[in-house]
């Protein structure tokens, strides 16, 4: 390429059909609170070494696609991406392939709401009654207010129905207001006594609400005056420069981004319910997961499907679906890429801030991260939650729902934090991937994407490095700002793009 370029480029509603091959009910794992089983730990110091376990793992256990990004000292540091978002049409995953974040979604609805807290508009023990167009009332316990802090800790007493909780194949063209206005109100036609709440008095057990979680999404449209999806954008994803954020299908252009779900089936039987697997039925038999091997009563001929690895016998049993959407879409329905979502969990990790930009107080943040109700759940906080797998103590949250598993969690210890993105149903093969990115992590020290010349800060002479490099055909980590392992024009465009803003 001409020096001279190079130089002048530097400085110049229920209508929707549902899916007709599955069950009209979700089937989205509530892996919160499962157990991780003994996983056997490496040392994965070398880079090419953690890359080669990625893809063998991946090729192993029928992954299809994943994005890893991780996050050290405020900073995103590694950003490498897998497999392929569509097989049938041969699109791999890249730097701008999106991902549904599932229940990972629930943390930024809760950052949406906890921004309204800062400016004092409600307190977190107010009944949320006295801020929606209708009212919440357990029905075994109508004078029990439901508060803010009970959404947020999943202690309300919300029960979520399934049976009224269905995939559509494309966004729900019911408003979430509707929506949630005929699953609390006695009489409509989504109201189910039994159904749509637990036995408990709200604030006294703990159950894992999807519904709450919509929620709190609606009382964020209502007491912002805007729509949730345009909150979002405006309050956290411009200020955050995360430009492929969307909540709807509908909002992005191009859906070749999107990576498409993939779910493992395989496996029979007659008596399986939940069972951390998923949700059998004829047409949505047990997946093939190394958790679910314990239940050979349920699936007589798991071993015969899924082998005894628990991988599944062979490609015929991935299934590809098309993307979906749901009527409570603030509890799982956001898609993003991992370097994307990054930057949101960077801003977490630095005490609300990335890159200059805060989007909550520090105080804030401490009070996301505290105990509200230790008698009842010793792990969850306000949405996110605390896990300790392999001797790490991590806060963040996971998602699981159809073709999709996601983690993003950080190490407050080590400033550190890794998401992982993939449009898989193996939730163990998964945990050994984070597990060993983690190790990796812990273990390497990362120059700044940009800082070429690791002076710690990103400037003209970075440019003239990436320039030399360039016209060089060399490559350096530090300078392949998109991600893409090349070194070019496009690397110098972006970072001047940094350095400008």
């Amino acid at each position: 390429m001409n020096n001279y370029v190079l130089i002048f480029l530097i400085f110049s509603g229920f209508s929707s059909q549902i899916f007709a091959d599955q069950s009209s009910s979700r089937i989205r794992q509530d892996i919160l609170n499962r157990e991780h089983i003994d996983l056997e730990t490496n040392n994965y110091r070398d880079e090419d070494e953690l890359l080669q376990f990625i893809e063998t793992t991946m090729q192993t256990h029928l992954i299809p696609g994943v994005s890893i990004s991780i996050v050290k000292d405020g900073n995103i540091v590694w950003d490498k991406h897998f497999g392929y978002a569509n097989i049938n049409e041969n699109i791999v995953v890249d730097e701008d392939t999106m991902f549904i974040l599932s229940s990972i979604s629930k943390t930024v609805t809760a950052t949406a709401l906890m921004q309204l807290y800062e400016q004092n508009l409600f307190t977190l023990d107010d009944d949320v009654d006295g801020y929606l167009p209708f009212d919440v009332n357990h029905p075994s316990h109508p004078l029990v207010p439901v508060t803010f802090k009970m959404l947020l800790s999943h202690t309300s007493g919300i029960k979520d129905n399934w049976s009224i909780m269905p995939y559509y194949d494309g966004d729900s063209n019911i408003e979430l207001e509707d929506y949630l206005n005929q699953y609390f109100s006695p009489g409509s036609e989504l109201y189910n006594s039994s159904l749509n709440f637990t036995s408990s008095m709200p604030g006294i057990n703990y159950s894992y609400s999807n519904i709450g979680a919509a929620l709190i999404g609606l009382l964020v449209e209502q007491i912002s005056g805007q729509p949730f999806n345009e909150y979002c954008f405006e309050h956290i994803f411009e200020p955050l420069e995360m430009d492929d954020a969307f909540w709807f299908l509908s909002e992005i252009e191009n859906l070749d981004q999107v990576a498409l779900p993939y779910q493992l089936t395989g496996g029979s039987g007659d008596t399986c319910f939940e069972i951390g697997c998923g949700v059998y039925d004829e047409s949505n038999p047990c997946f093939c997961d190394l958790a679910c091997i314990d239940y050979g009563d349920c699936c007589s001929d798991y071993e015969d499907v899924c082998g005894e690895d628990g991988t599944g016998s062979s490609p015929g049993n991935l299934v590809e679906y098309e993307n979906y959407g749901y009527s409570d879409y603030p509890s799982g329905q956001l898609r993003t890429t991992s370097n994307n979502l990054a930057k949101f969990m960077a801003a977490y990790i630095n005490n609300g801030v990335y890159n200059g930009v805060r989007i909550l107080n520090s105080d804030t943040i401490e009070l996301i991260k505290d105990i509200h109700y230790p008698n009842i759940n010793m792990n969850q906080g306000l949405i996110w939650y605390y896990k300790n797998t392999n001797g790490r103590t991590l806060f963040g949250h996971n998602g699981g729902d159809l073709g999709s598993l996601t983690e993003m969690f950080v190490s407050f210890s080590d400033n550190l934090g890794v998401v992982l993105l993939s449009n898989s149903s193996n939730y163990d093969a998964l945990i050994q991937i984070e597990n060993s990115v983690f190790e990796f992590a812990e273990q390497n020290d990362f120059a700044i994407i940009g800082d070429v010349n690791s002076d710690e800060f990103i400037n003209i002479q970075d440019i003239v490095l990436v320039v030399n490099f360039v016209l060089n055909d060399e490559y350096v980590y530090q300078a392949d700002l998109n991600s893409d392992s090349i070194v070019d024009i496009l690397d110098i465009v972006q970072l001047l793009n940094m350095i400008l803003s």
